[in-house]
């Protein structure tokens, strides 16, 4: 379901340098279709629905262009809930079309549709029906990441807080 969703947001290439700060995920009956729903010089909310759930996204467009950073090898005092592999960034990416190059750095950014699939196919948010996700920092390929909360929770790397999210529903 994911995956089809994100193939719809490929579409949008022009905004191939923008970055998502937020993203809120909502099952239920939608019009299938993808959309910009609004867009500034700086800003742009997107739109990808199908039949059963639909994503908003909202990005912007960095200052400065997105280079390759160390991503945290530090071992969190919290237990590790996952670490993302650049193979399997590079998968994912392969198979929707996303054609952001800060997935293919040196270590990639992990896509945070990626980051949604994984935290949807988890026992603990398999049957949400709406969540919300907010991007603080980078996820990179290698970073052991902590999940912490629950209805309010977080991603965090070595104590740095990469996502937060709500459950909406």
């Amino acid at each position: 379901m994911i995956r089809d969703l994100a193939r719809k947001f490929s579409a949008f290439d022009n905004l191939v340098d923008n970055v998502i700060i937020e993203l809120k995920f909502q099952r239920g009956n939608f019009t299938v279709g993808a959309e910009i729903v609004k867009a500034h010089s700086a800003m742009t909310l997107l739109r990808a629905s199908s039949t059963d759930a639909e994503i908003l996204l909202k990005m912007i467009r960095p200052r400065r262009q997105v280079t390759a950073a160390v991503g945290c090898r530090i071992q969190s005092a919290g237990k590790i809930w996952r670490v993302f592999t650049a193979s399997e960034i590079f998968e994912f990416v392969e198979e929707i079309g996303d054609k952001n190059e800060i997935h293919r750095l040196n270590p990639p950014i992990v896509p945070a549709l990626l980051i949604l699939e994984t935290l949807l196919a988890d026992e603990k948010f398999s049957s949400v029906n709406a969540l919300k996700l907010k991007f603080k920092n980078f996820v990179t390929a290698g970073e052991p990441l902590s999940l912490v909360g629950d209805k309010f929770f977080e991603l965090t790397s070595a104590g740095v807080k990469k996502v937060s999210g709500e459950i909406l529903s």
